[in-house]
């Protein structure tokens, strides 16, 4: 090959080969010092290797170690080719080209590329070359590039002196685009660590003010605040059931319930969050949504979401600190449970002695606890149906939390009480002592029909105002409950109160089912003939009972003439021998004989009557205005 002619800067032309080339060497040299960038070193380097060898076109390719393949870096041309040559790959099978180079780690110079089968001929076409130089450059025996040299259409001239000139170079080149590469590397691993230390100390600041936040007892209301402002989007709370519980300023497009973003697939993807992870959420009209899990010890309480702009990314800053919001509200949650468990054992003890009379610092206990004990209440006993059975699955503080609701003046208390939970249950002072029994009997029914109403009796006292009067009222509801077990047969009623029983609560509490029987029968024997005359006896003495032997109130129950109550009373003075409107005894036990039938299913049933049905001939009698039966004239 015959030597070039070699121009350059103004009096470069008047230099030997061997002083351009020491030149170049001192110029890539400085470049090493200076530490400039990849793309600057990558340039220089095509621009020398062109000068010094007297090409028009030098372009540079980097290895790809995984691939096996050659990628375009930097290009000198007459005009600026760079963004072609950077889409450049080489090295691929049929490039025999480009594979000897890599191979012999040697230049291989192609004097004809339209006659020679090593190059890729579409590309020697497509860049209309006629003649290619194509040199390694080596770094530690191994080849981490190649540089190309040609002069489009006219041939290329190249001496032997020229190609270990460029061989040299590109050697020196290798050390050059090494460094270069090892400099970028460790500039971006400081921009990496600058942009994480930066991240850590904003997520630090952020988690403060949460701790703050919690600590000062705002809650989770202020952590979605805190949240919305440091990541300027909107982010919410919701809870384990996916309904929202709070959420930041300008967080109006967050839904009320998580269920509104759900996709049509077969995995929830809420459930399948891992504790401690985030996950993204994409919606309709390319809103796109970032989750993480609250979870605690005893399973998953809610999520943090956070809204992301529509088109938007995540940041790496918007994990960390949604990440960091859910665990701080979970820490929160768990001190709080903590707390709660606490203040309820206080509680539950608290209860205990009431009902027990352990009267010892009651007082100053029930301040502390902000229990007042000069209220009306009552004390209800929940139950299994068979006292063998137990309440394993139930707590006093669930079945409690479930008796609260907003007319409640105060949270139930409750504790267990042998096998059974006791709840004294405040009533609203308004009501009257019939009306106070009732409110707590609806809301001890609902709570049953909650739990399983075929699993559970409820038992309700009457209402008390003192603190020493608790005992007797769990004292009510304990003879209650035992009555329940051993004499109702009707499984559709579950709550029954101590003034439905009376003061036939105390026998019946204590007698045997078969033993309350014969004495209801010895009573009453003489009405259970299963005629139609006895029934309607028995449903009025039931309904006189019932009323508290008001006359008047057992009349409108049954919806008969009060002189009508008193004739039937008399004929079953007449048929049992026992006198209800006058004798307190006879009373006491045909009132005893009536619950017993009642609990036992055997009264019958009540008929609708008119006062049209009164005894022919009666009238009331002019200006008897008593509420109750008095002596025989009461059913004259």
């Amino acid at each position: 090959m015959g030597s070039v002619t070699v121009t350059g800067p103004e009096g470069l032309e008047a230099r030997s080969p061997e002083q351009v080339a020491l030149v170049a060497f001192r110029d890539l040299a400085s470049a090493l010092a200076e530490e400039r960038d990849l793309d600057a070193v990558f340039h220089l380097v095509v621009d020398t290797l062109a000068e010094l060898t007297g090409a028009t076109r030098c372009s540079l390719h980097l290895l790809d170690r995984e691939t096996g393949l050659l990628h375009g870096q930097a290009a000198h041309a007459a005009s600026d080719i760079d963004a072609l040559v950077k889409k450049l790959v080489s090295g691929f099978p049929g490039d025999e080209f480009t594979r000897e180079i890599l191979e012999t780690h040697r230049p291989v110079l192609l004097a004809d590329t339209t006659a020679d089968p090593r190059p890729v001929r579409s590309a020697m076409r497509r860049w209309r070359t006629r003649a290619l130089l194509g040199v390694p450059m080596v770094l530690r025996g191994e080849v981490i590039g190649i540089v190309c040299l040609d002069s489009e259409d006219a041939v290329l001239n190249v001496s032997e002196f020229d190609q270990e000139l460029a061989i040299s170079f590109a050697e020196l080149a290798a050390t050059a685009i090494n460094q270069a590469q090892l400099t970028t590397q460790l500039r971006r691993s400081l921009q990496t660590q600058g942009r994480q230390l930066d991240l850590l100390q904003r997520a630090h600041r952020m988690e403060g003010r949460l701790t703050d936040a919690l600590l000062r007892g705002r809650g989770v209301a202020e952590a979605a605040e805190v949240v919305s402002e440091l990541l300027g989007k909107p982010c919410a709370v919701y809870d384990s059931a996916l309904r929202r519980l709070t959420r930041g300023s300008g967080s109006e497009a967050l839904p009320r319930s998580l269920e509104e973003l759900q996709q049509p697939v077969d995995d929830d993807v809420f459930v399948s969050l891992e504790r401690g992870s985030t996950g993204r959420v994409d919606a309709s009209g390319g809103r796109s949504f970032l989750v993480a899990p609250i979870d605690l010890e005893a399973g998953r309480h809610g999520y943090v979401v956070v809204a992301g702009r529509v088109g938007a990314r995540f940041s790496p800053l918007d994990e960390v600190i949604i990440r960091r919001a859910a665990h701080s509200i979970a820490l929160e949650r768990s001190r709080q449970g903590f707390d709660d468990e606490l203040a309820w054992h206080a509680t539950e003890a608290f209860t205990g002695s009431l009902i027990r009379g352990e009267h010892v610092d009651l007082a100053e206990r029930a301040r502390s606890l902000g229990v007042r004990l000069d209220v009306p209440r009552v004390v209800c006993l929940l139950g299994a149906r068979q006292a063998s059975d137990s309440l394993d699955r139930l707590i006093p503080q669930t079945v409690a939390r479930l008796m609260t609701d907003r007319e409640s003046p105060s949270a139930v208390l409750g504790t267990w009480s042998g096998a059974d939970i006791a709840l004294v249950v405040e009533v609203p002072a308004a009501l009257d002592a019939r009306q106070a029994v009732a409110w707590v009997r609806k809301r001890l029914v609902e709570a049953i029909d909650r739990l399983g109403p075929a699993e559970f009796y409820g038992a309700v006292s009457g209402v008390v105002h003192e603190p020493t009067h608790d005992v007797k009222a769990h004292r009510e509801a304990s003879q209650v409950l035992r009555c329940m077990r051993e004499h109702l047969s009707d499984p559709a009623e579950v709550v029954m109160s101590a003034g439905e029983l009376g003061v036939a609560r105390l026998l019946l509490a204590t007698a045997g089912r078969a033993e309350a029987q014969r004495i209801s029968h010895d009573a009453l024997g003489a009405l259970l003939d299963d005629s139609a005359k006895s029934a309607e006896l028995l449903v009025t003495l039931e309904a006189f009972v019932r009323n508290g032997r008001g006359v008047r109130t057992c009349a409108e129950t049954l919806g008969v003439h009060p002189n009508t109550v008193r004739y039937r009373l008399t004929n079953i003075e007449k048929k049992t021998g026992l006198s209800v409107t006058t004798d307190e005894d006879d009373y006491l036990t045909a009132q005893l004989a009536v619950h017993v039938l009642r609990l036992h299913g055997l009264m019958p049933a009540a008929v609708s009557e008119s006062p049209a049905a009164e005894v022919p001939g009666e009238a009331e009698v002019p200006g008897d205005g008593e509420s109750r039966a008095e002596g025989p004239g009461a059913a004259d």
